[in-house]
């Protein structure tokens, strides 16, 4: 059985403006490992369960020859550029239908987002093989949920269903210790305000929604067939990116769908899907700078400082960030997201700072595309 992850590499992060700009979206940056990008951290965790001579990425041609500078051990054919963002449902079938026609339905998909954090790698591949087995067992549609370890509004939830227990008569290649991870899931939830993330969390059945998914190329396009018919049709006309006409085919196919989350589309629809409860893996989306500051390593004012030219006096609880020449002081503040990218600065409340999406807005608005 064939192991073929993918990739979904197409995000910009414009929460992580002033450091992600069009050419250098977050999942190519450096924020939390100084050696590494999201991105190479995350082929570095599918090297560990599978081959990136079999793996694909899936990003924007807008970002292409960046990825593939960075996509160390992956064939550069194997880089597929989307002429435009079609969310997650079109990269999806995109990738299936190549697949498909490559290496054939029983081959096994890990669609992982490159921008995503996971500590403990050795635990994530343990999961990936329930996953995997789940998925070839019972012919669905498994994604992983995160034990929560705070009511976070930031993240959509998955609730369990506690009265229909997957056993290991059903998924035989599962031990009696794995399958008290498995669940069949009862629904997906959109990110909640606090008052629900609580509850949510005080309940016991609801995980994080990860966003990864895993099944056999044959369960998914069945899916899609289902729950996706102008997605389907679109992309199943294609031809192989190697044929010549493959680029121009590809954008008229773009040009004519209406883009959808692969959980609006599929998920929440199918009444086959599967989760898999992750706990000891250090998970993050990492989906804003006050998520940066939490993952960080701090100093005793917990304050977490990622530049030769900072200096930090009574304030606590601050990240500060800069590439640039000039000196950075903080003084008796508390709280504050300070990021110098070179060219602009970012100075905002910590707990609010991925409110810096409206900026990026605000400059796109007013034509400042020499900060974008």
């Amino acid at each position: 059985m064939k192991i073929c992850p993918v990739i979904i590499a197409g995000g910009v992060g414009t929460r992580f403006w002033p450091e992600s700009r069009k050419k250098r979206p977050k999942q190519l940056l450096h924020v939390i490992d100084k050696a590494k990008s999201l991105l190479e951290l995350t082929i570095d965790r599918v090297s560990r369960f599978a081959s990136l001579e079999d793996t694909l990425i899936i990003t924007s041609d807008y970002h292409v020859d960046e990825v593939a500078d960075q996509a160390n051990g992956v064939p550069r054919a194997n880089i597929i550029a989307e002429p435009i963002g079609r969310n997650t449902a079109t990269c999806i079938a995109l990738a299936a239908h190549i697949l498909h026609k490559t290496v054939g339905d029983d081959a096994m998909m890990i669609v992982l987002p490159a921008d995503h954090l996971v500590k403990n790698e050795n635990e994530f591949a343990r999961l990936i093989s329930i996953a995997e087995r789940t998925a070839r067992e019972t012919k669905g549609l498994v994604t992983l949920g995160i034990h929560p370890t705070r009511p976070e509004t930031g993240y959509g939830y998955i609730q369990i269903d506690d009265e229909r227990l997957p056993t290991v008569a059903q998924i035989p290649t599962v031990s009696e210790f794995e399958v008290r991870d498995v669940f069949r899931v009862k629904r997906f939830a959109e990110k909640p305000d606090e008052e629900t993330a609580k509850r949510f969390v005080e309940s016991g059945d609801f995980l994080w929604n990860s966003g990864m998914f895993v099944w056999t190329v044959g369960a998914i396009r069945h899916a899609l067939e289902q729950f996706c018919e102008d997605i389907n049709e679109r992309i199943g006309a294609l031809p192989l990116p190697s044929a010549p006409g493959f680029a121009a085919a590809l954008k008229d196919a773009y040009s004519k769908i209406r883009g959808n989350s692969i959980d609006y589309a599929v998920m929440e629809r199918a009444s086959n899907v599967y989760v898999v409860r992750a706990g000891a893996v250090g998970w993050s989306d990492v989906g804003s700078w006050d998520e940066v500051w939490r993952l960080a390593e701090k100093d005793e004012s917990q304050n977490a400082i990622d530049g030769s030219k900072v200096i930090v006096r009574s304030s606590k609880r601050c990240l500060v960030r800069s590439t640039a020449k000039e000196l950075i002081i903080l003084m008796n503040v508390d709280d504050l997201a300070v990021i110098h990218s070179g060219d602009a600065i970012l100075i905002a409340s910590r707990d609010k700072a991925q409110n810096v999406k409206d900026v990026v807005d605000y400059l796109k608005r007013n034509n400042q595309d020499q900060y974008l």
